[in-house]
């Protein structure tokens, strides 16, 4: 009787499981002994459907195989079982359908090794039904030994296996997911709104419910610690240096990966951003991140991690132009475009560009509108008074909410700016929701706009 087998291998339709398990050389015949090796989606699905024992899925990427539909449909028929993709390159559209799947994330040959190896040199002494100390029946027949892996070749330290399977076990009993939302607002050029957006953006995802992370990654001049209010506040070196220094985050619901004071340590702390932007995905359920102004090697990085990628464009003409200098270097650099989102900000009915001018502009891309918010969104998160902004029902925000609507996945009904969902008759035409006619509602604006000024300068007051 063979021992206690817990992870499947599935290699998708496409070459036979022997085939690629004999390419893979001695690692693939080690995994072979001591998982599960599936060589089609049908048959995997059918085998994966008896097989209780079976506690994770590694489906295997490679040409032709369809891993991800694959992976999308196991994790549909097992919503209990972890679900990894093996050797895939983690592209933005990659990221997009995993989130979209639910799929716990993706994992290396070399990493599936060793956790095989470590569970050998543990044995399988506490699994049910085991008799003797090597974990088999009585009388049951030794399994065949497995060769050792050739000195030439790349191994993993015990330790580091160890290290897979002890983040394995936190994963199963915190219920940790390891592929959070990520949302990257960025712009052509400056001063398009980013910092407002993001700002905004995280603050309508708390109200949701979701465990939100703001990332100022804009790493020399970023302002967000002005702009967040009330929130936990922990700096961006700390959190390279070490990322227990997010352990304080776990009870609140919103909080802001400060950028550095000291603009000599931008480069260093760039070089960082990935496996920060990892960590956030690990522990939160919604990362927005703001940008700079410059395009470098670390901002196409974070576009390819990107679920979804907020462009802005603002109400210059120099903003388009740079917009469009800015997506034609996405294309040359192999970016995927497929998860950017393109909006005009600033919208009022005198502006300059709808989103209809912006669309001709970059050659019938879709584009979406923000509406303008007016003077109170800037003496308002000057005065560090989001919380304010966002009760207030500006349409900036109603339009902003009306965004996370569209790209979180599930979230249609579940607008937070001002505390009700909005049904679709009483939106107007850029999704902001319709005024009431007359003289009752230059009053109520007025008054709100006053109200706002007064509490922008009593607050201006107490910060001088």
């Amino acid at each position: 009787m063979s021992k206690r087998r817990e992870i499947a291998l599935c290699i998708g339709a496409g070459p036979a499981a022997d085939e690629l398990v004999s390419r893979w050389g001695e690692e693939g015949r080690q995994i072979a002994s001591r998982v599960h090796v599936m060589p089609s989606d049908e048959r995997a699905r059918a085998a994966l459907a008896a097989l209780d024992e079976v506690r994770e899925v590694w489906v295997a990427a490679g040409e032709g195989l369809g891993a991800i539909n694959l992976a999308a449909a196991v994790k549909a028929d097992h919503p209990g079982r972890k679900v990894y993709l093996v050797d895939c390159e983690e592209t933005g559209s990659v990221r997009s359908r995993m989130h979209a799947a639910a799929l716990d994330g993706t994992r290396s040959l070399s990493e599936l090794t060793a956790v095989v190896r470590a569970q050998m040199a543990r044995g399988d002494a506490a699994a049910p039904g085991a008799d003797s100390a090597d974990g088999l029946p009585s009388g049951a027949e030794e399994p065949p030994s497995v060769p050792p892996l050739s000195a030439t070749q790349e191994t993993v330290p015990e330790a580091a296996a160890q290290a897979l399977l002890a983040e394995r076990s936190t994963e199963a009993s915190t219920g940790l997911a390891r592929a959070g939302f990520l949302l990257t607002v960025v712009s052509g050029s400056g001063g398009a709104g980013k910092s407002t957006v993001s700002t905004l953006a995280a603050h309508l995802a708390a109200r949701r419910g979701l465990r939100t992370a703001l990332l100022d990654a804009d790493l020399q001049f970023g302002d967000l610690r002005d702009l967040a209010g009330s929130c936990l506040r922990v700096p961006l070196e700390e959190v390279a240096a070490d990322g227990s220094a997010l352990a304080a985050a776990d009870d609140a619901p919103l909080t802001l990966i400060e950028a550095p004071r000291r603009l000599e340590t931008a480069e260093v702390l760039g070089a960082a951003l990935p496996a920060v932007v990892d960590e956030l995905l690990a522990r939160f359920d919604f990362v927005a991140v703001n940008t700079g102004a410059g395009w470098d090697e670390q901002r196409l990085a974070l576009l390819e991690r990107s679920v979804s990628t907020l462009f802005l464009v603002d109400q210059r003409a120099s903003s388009v132009r740079a917009c469009r200098h800015a997506l034609d270097l996405c294309l040359r650099c192999g970016v995927a475009t497929s998860s950017f989102l393109l909006a005009v900000n600033r919208c009022t009915r005198h502006a300059p560009f709808t989103s209809i001018d912006v669309s001709s502009a970059l050659h019938g891309a879709h584009v979406v509108e923000l509406a303008d918010g007016g003077r109170e969104v800037e003496e308002l998160l000057g005065a560090g008074m989001v919380e304010a902004l966002v009760e207030s029902r500006n349409p900036l925000c109603t339009s902003i909410d009306r965004l996370l609507d569209e790209i979180l996945p599930g979230a249609g009904g579940m607008a937070s700016c001002g505390g009700e969902p909005l049904s679709p008759g009483r939106r107007g035409l850029r999704g902001t929701p319709r005024r009431e006619s007359g003289r009752r509602r230059g009053r109520r604006e007025e008054k709100e706009r006053r109200r706002s000024r007064k509490e922008a300068r009593a607050a201006s007051g107490v910060l001088s």
